[in-house]
């Protein structure tokens, strides 16, 4: 029967900063799979990915690999829309994202920009895969009590 499954849908605690990031990295990760070109190129205010030469396009690998990195940001994402988030399972999900975020940071900035700050889509994800992990980690949603779930059993 569809009606436990549809209970289910309306206790989950949605329309957090978890929510928020999940639609955010699912919206670019889909972009990044069907458009990849748009991060190769330079958008309103922030740099491109990577930078090709002025006489060169960007190759097909590089297109292939921002692609395949928008497929794992439609992941992320849709874990982060779907998991009921609480004290047991966000410890691990969440350091994950903020190392993500961190790794991300480091590498961008002291390795491909050589210490100077450049705006590139890079620093938007960092910023909420760190945001959403101190969320999931500190900030978890509350487990449902036995009461609850005995009156929903009933």
């Amino acid at each position: 029967s569809c009606r436990p499954a549809l209970a289910l849908v309306a206790e989950m605690p949605h329309g957090d900063f978890s929510d928020f990031a999940a639609l955010t990295l699912v919206g670019c990760g889909v972009q990044q799979m069907l458009y990849p070109f748009v991060h190769l190129g330079q958008v309103e205010a922030l740099r491109a990915y990577v930078p090709a030469a002025p006489s060169a396009a960007p190759g097909p690998q590089c297109e292939a690999a921002c692609s395949f990195f928008g497929g794992l940001l439609a992941i992320i994402g849709c874990m982060l829309f779907t998991v009921r988030w609480n004290a047991i399972n966000g410890k691990l999900s969440g350091l994950a994202c903020i190392g993500c975020a961190a790794n991300t940071v480091y590498a961008v900035y002291y390795k491909y920009d050589k210490e100077v700050i450049v705006p590139r889509p890079f620093y938007v994800y960092a910023v909420v895969l760190a945001l959403v992990g101190l969320k999931i980690m500190f900030f978890a949603n509350p487990m449902p009590s036995s009461d609850k779930a005995d009156k929903k059993k009933k």
